[in-house]
């Protein structure tokens, strides 16, 4: 079974924690991974809305500095930067939820490029130099710094996500975006009313513009009282595809960063989930875009045309 999983914040509850990415208690570990054929990770580095400046950047830093050494310690899973040069069946890749990060300073991009970053958050939840996120009061979209940084992060090949974006500010990204984003950790509005999740229209958005979906474990993202199964979970799925999203959903686990329902446990659950849709008639080819192909193909084709 192959997996790629648009979000986890493993390693930051790893750097915070001084604990290990390769084996833990955590939701998410290396060794959980391995009893996958395939696997791809995307960890992110969380910037608390709290941090600012050079605060936030030194987060960054002493995360990618913990990711770095650790895969240094085993020989299984290898940090890919350009997703084109991808040869290794377990794999992590690096992305920042926070655009703080940036300080306002669009200088720094060309460092997070440098560490690998392949997909920024432009916001959590409060607002930063970019913009405001979903929990703002009277929210508001881009700021002019953010309206100059889309297309920067576009030139370096680092991917936006709209997971934690307020609505004016998802339609700004629409409007200064050339190349297609992601909302890497979002489920659907229309069965759990939390503002975390899409709307159909903009669902259908990043559809059209040729993006990708996370689908969130997050209880209180699966249903407004947070006590979720795996058929609530295959309700967001069954709408998204419903709006046309069968090569365009993927999963956003939010492991190590979300309260989970009692039926996932960790990365050994998304097995359970998989088997759940097979017994509910989900075509074997259908789930394998859902649980690996989509998002790989996204990348690939991401950095293929950026390069083109």
């Amino acid at each position: 079974m192959k997996i790629f999983d648009l979000h986890c914040d493993t390693l930051f509850k790893a750097n915070e924690t001084n604990q290990s990415i390769i084996r833990n208690d955590f939701e998410f570990s290396l060794e959980k991974a391995k009893q996958y054929d395939n696997y791809t990770q995307v960890m992110a580095i969380w910037i608390p809305d709290e941090y600012r400046d050079e605060k936030a950047f030194a987060l960054a830093e002493n995360c990618y500095t913990h990711l770095q050494r650790e895969l240094q310690q085993q020989d299984v899973f290898q940090k890919y930067n350009s997703y084109t040069l991808k040869k290794n069946n377990y794999t992590v890749i690096l992305s920042v939820e926070g655009g703080a990060v940036l300080g306002g300073d669009i200088r720094k991009v060309k460092r997070l490029k440098e560490m690998g970053v392949r997909f920024l958050t432009l916001t959590w939840n409060g607002r930063n130099e970019i913009g405001d996120g979903i929990l703002c009061d009277n929210p508001g979209g881009l700021t002019d710094f953010g309206k100059k940084l889309i297309p920067e992060l576009e030139k370096h090949q680092i991917v936006v996500d709209v997971s934690h974006a307020s609505e004016p500010l998802f339609y700004d990204v629409v409007q200064y975006s050339q190349k297609p984003f992601v909302a890497t950790h979002s489920n659907s509005r229309k069965y759990c009313q939390h503002k975390r999740n899409l709307t159909d229209e903009q669902f259908q958005i990043i559809c059209q513009r040729g993006g990708i979906v996370g689908l969130n474990f997050h209880r209180y993202f699966i249903t407004d009282n947070g006590k979720a199964t795996f058929s609530d979970l295959q309700n967001h799925l069954e709408h998204f595809l419903s709006l046309g999203g069968e090569n365009h959903v993927s999963l956003g686990s939010d492991f190590d960063g979300a309260e989970m329902p009692d039926c996932i446990k960790g990365a050994e659950s998304i097995q359970k989930f998989y088997d759940y849709l097979l017994s509910q008639n989900y075509k074997e080819t259908l789930l394998q875009k859902i649980f690996y192909d989509n998002a790989d193909n996204f990348l690939k084709k991401y950095d293929k045309e950026s390069t083109a």
